[in-house]
């Protein structure tokens, strides 16, 4: 995966957008108002005769009516307006971080070919030095022979004459003149050759990775403009569903939505690390002659449930896909057993708790990163589905699957994680949709 994070992409300016709810009865047609219901005290004989309203009370409750189910209705319209907006930044920032991913790995491959190309620059310099040095031990020799050189001078002068009896006498003192002379001539050629084609591509491959680094640089500028534009229409497209609903999700009810989800992950850790105690219970019990008391001592010193929140991690920089160590990779909120890249977790723990708070739960993870044992298991499962083994996204602990309706395409879940996960760094790839092959609404990446 791509070294540079997306420092944009790692706090949004804004409440995630919620999933569009019900209109009010306003909006679909009345305009009733709700009655509220109580305790009725008996009514006097007096109190029984009621005035009726007068029709200009009539008129204005009429009008008041129709001011509310208007207001209403132009409402909705502004935030289906919005939301349609709003999904077409989505789809550009979630596009834009591609791109940029796809840019920050160009960029790496012509700094990796920068580096091969001055590697073969330098070895055809040396070689060149090499036959340098040969042509200079032969001159060396030729200027204290006195019989070399008169032989040599000879030979030139005949092959300028071309005549043919002279062309043979000169090739004649040619091979006198050693085959280890020519051959240094002759390697001092080709080392020229070869030091000037290293040179020309090593100038080539050094201007790619300059013109690399430019387009990461502008997809990242790109990135930050269309993240701060989805950020603000996300908090106009929240401002405009409370006008149109007419009952804003407050903090209250995001916090009890956030609480009942810490409850589902705390009871999903619980059950993991039980699940984790008893099994290492029973292999201490298999494996040691130790009394239960000290069995259960050991193995429950490593149950704590795992947030994701502490975890320091470390560089994942130098190891092959699928090959990282599991120390080196840090847990995810709400979802045991799964781990990511030290970056990659820290965003998602983050976007699955916006989530949360509009689901009630931790985002679902049904895989995250991915052993090279488990990328050729796969693969040998789903051939059409899986990536080829050492080359998978999830082998470098950047992506995810997801269920608990985000893999369901056009569900409540996958259109918020549409609106919002870019909003965290993360996005939907472009070969994972519909339209462009393989239809993954469960796969998602981090873009870091």
């Amino acid at each position: 995966g791509a070294g540079a994070g997306v420092a944009a992409a790692a706090t949004p300016v804004a409440a995630p957008v919620a999933t569009p709810v019900a209109a009010p009865a306003s909006m679909r047609g009345t305009a009733a108002r709700p009655v509220s219901v109580g305790a009725v005290a008996p009514l006097s004989a007096a109190a029984a005769v009621v005035q009726p309203p007068t029709p200009e009370e009539v008129e204005q409750a009429r009008r008041a009516a129709q001011a509310s189910a208007a207001a209403a209705a132009a409402a909705q319209q502004r935030l289906e307006a919005a939301q349609a907006q709003l999904d077409v930044v989505a789809s550009e920032a979630n596009e834009a971080l591609e791109r940029y991913q796809q840019a920050v790995e160009a960029h790496q491959a012509a700094q990796q070919r920068e580096v091969e190309e001055q590697t073969r620059l330098d070895a055809a310099e040396t070689a060149l030095s090499r036959g340098q040095d040969d042509l200079g031990r032969w001159a060396s020799q030729a200027y204290r022979s006195a019989e070399v050189m008169p032989q040599y001078t000879g030979m030139v002068r005949l092959l300028q004459r071309s005549a043919t009896d002279e062309t043979a006498q000169a090739m004649a003192i040619a091979q006198r003149l050693g085959a280890s002379r020519n051959n240094a001539v002759t390697d001092y050629e080709m080392a020229q050759r070869r030091q000037a084609e290293a040179a020309e591509r090593a100038v080539e491959a050094r201007q790619a990775s300059q013109a690399r680094a430019e387009q990461a640089s502008k997809a990242k500028e790109a990135v930050d403009a269309l993240v701060a534009q989805q950020s603000a229409q996300v908090k106009d497209l929240t401002a405009l569903q409370t006008a149109a609903t007419g009952v804003a999700r407050n903090d209250a009810t995001r916090a009890d939505n956030l609480a009942t989800a810490r409850a589902v992950a705390d009871a999903e850790a619980a059950a993991a690390a039980a699940r984790a105690a008893a099994e290492a219970q029973a292999t201490a019990a298999a494996q040691a002659r130790s009394t239960a008391s000290s069995a259960l001592d050991a193995t429950s010193a490593g149950a704590g449930p795992s947030t994701g929140g502490d975890c320091a991690g470390s560089s994942t920089a130098g190891y092959p896909n699928g090959l990282i160590p599991r120390s080196a990779l840090c847990p995810l909120w709400g979802a045991s057993g799964h781990v990511l890249r030290v970056d990659a977790a820290e965003a998602f723990n983050r976007l699955s708790q916006a989530y949360a708070q509009e689901f009630s739960r931790p985002m679902c993870v049904t895989d995250s990163y991915r052993t090279l044992t488990e990328q050729i298991d796969v693969k040998r499962r789903k051939p059409d589905l899986a990536a080829t083994p050492g080359t998978s996204r999830h082998g470098l602990g950047i992506a995810v699957d997801l269920g608990c309706g985000v893999q369901n395409f056009g569900s409540p879940q996958f259109i918020w994680l549409k609106r919002n996960a870019a909003l965290f760094g993360w996005l939907h790839p472009a070969w994972a949709e519909r339209a462009n092959g393989p239809f993954e609404p469960w796969h998602w990446e981090y873009t870091g």
